[in-house]
């Protein structure tokens, strides 16, 4: 392929046969930190999407999804908190018994109680929790820094000492100082040794900037320590925090299917590995083309719809209907390059073929498409007067032009025309 403005397409990390992203991921300037070779999953799908408003897993439910995320390659399933219902701590057991490659792991609250219950179900490992805001842990908790360090790294001495692998997850993490956190896991990880630390944005309020500068300071002050990022999404910036923490050398992201939570919710596990893999090539071990089967079937299961355009799993992401994307789209693919007028080919994560889809900003292009498709020859004239019509038309529906109504209008401009010139339609 030609070489143009001294970009490279061929053989470049942000372009193959399936996608091309943006060669500005990969400039030096960008790359600056230690950027992330491998990220693994923690699917917080049944733990924390359960906290979805109005939403509750049965116990086959939660079974039903943990084997599917298992499937895709998830790493980590969080699966909820024993303590918490009969039903939670009879899916950990048969989980556990049913030897899935994921860790199955239950959640606890820095509690010998929960502890307990988790311990009792015949898992390897727990997230222990703790808020790490001094606001919170003096009016919410009644504990002082030096109490709460105290309290955290008992738990989890605990919990290890029950043979359980323990990651510390502390929660409104981003509502304080970088300084005070810092402190606190630099603490808890000199008295307790966990395996892993979760830094939590539990209300989206950090920039991705400021993650980036968290996750890159915790990886300097925790060296032998893995650490792990839980966000939710109230300003719409978790995607791009998932994406800076990366690039600060991140270890593992929390997500669930879809993006349940609470409120605004979690970051959604197919955004994150589709995102991770294609714009970054750092391997998550996820079976991408398998994504669309589990979204679709925790939201069959959820009865939470996903909206039509969500990135990744949208019902209408890979349609195009403009003329001019058509237009381009036909000539960038006669040179070689199959990921056109989109960032990477439906196919990757489970979707169908890109769809030419017909409405009021359909132009000639893509009448000629669908024309060549079905074989029908027109003039001119007559393709002119079908791109009309579907134009009125999907302004008239506010919505796209179904095939069947498209083929209507084709047929009633061609004997139209036939009747001028006293000419047969050809078939």
């Amino acid at each position: 392929m030609e070489i143009l403005e001294n970009m490279q397409l061929a053989g470049a990390p942000y372009f193959n046969a399936k996608k091309w992203v943006s060669p500005q991921n990969f400039a030096p300037e960008v790359m600056t930190g230690e950027i992330s070779k491998d990220i693994y999953i923690h699917d917080v799908t049944l733990r924390d999407g359960e906290q979805t408003c109005g939403l509750n897993w049965t116990e086959d439910e939660r079974i039903r999804i943990a084997v599917a995320l298992d499937e895709i390659g998830v790493q980590r399933i969080e699966v909820g908190m024993p303590v918490v219902s009969e039903d939670i701590r009879s899916a950990i057991e048969r989980l556990v018994k049913m030897g899935l490659g994921a860790e199955i792991i239950p959640f606890a609250r820095a509690l010998k109680g929960d502890i307990d219950a988790s311990a009792e179900t015949g898992v390897r490992s727990i997230v222990v929790e703790h808020a790490v805001n001094p606001y919170l842990c003096k009016y919410a908790y009644d504990v002082d820094t030096e109490q709460l360090i105290d309290r955290i790294a008992g738990a989890i001495e605990y919990a290890r000492s029950l043979g359980l692998k323990t990651t510390f997850m502390g929660w409104d993490v981003t509502r304080a100082t970088l300084d005070y956190v810092r402190k606190v896991y630099k603490a808890v990880v000199e008295k307790s040794h966990p395996e892993a630390v979760v830094f939590t944005d539990s209300f989206g309020v950090a920039s991705p900037l400021a993650i980036y500068r968290a996750i890159k300071a915790l990886k300097e002050d925790l060296p032998g320590v893995r650490v792990e990022l839980h966000i939710h999404n109230e300003f719409g910036m978790a995607m791009g925090s998932v994406v800076a923490a990366a690039y600060a050398g991140v270890d593992g992201i929390h997500a669930s299917i879809n993006g349940l939570g609470e409120r605004t919710g979690n970051v959604p596990t197919e955004e994150v590995v589709t995102a991770l893999e294609l714009l970054l090539n750092i391997h998550t071990g996820i079976k991408l083309e398998k994504l669309a089967a589990v979204s679709r079937l925790v939201e069959d299961i959820s009865g939470v719809p996903v909206w039509r355009n969500k990135p990744v799993m949208g019902k209408r992401l890979f349609m195009a209907e403009s003329g001019v994307v058509i237009h381009a789209k036909q000539k960038l693919e006669a040179q070689g390059i199959k990921a056109a007028m989109m960032p990477y080919l439906p196919e990757i994560v489970g979707h169908e073929e890109l769809q030419v889809v017909f409405g009021g900003s359909s132009g000639k292009a893509s009448v000629s498409y669908f024309l060549d498709k079905l074989g029908i020859g027109c003039t001119e004239e007559e393709a002119e007067a079908i791109l009309e019509k579907v134009k009125a038309l999907g302004r008239a529906k506010r919505d796209i032009v179904s095939e069947e109504e498209l083929k209507e209008i084709i047929d009633r401009v061609r004997e139209a025309s036939c009747v001028e010139t006293g000419n047969n339609p050809e078939p």
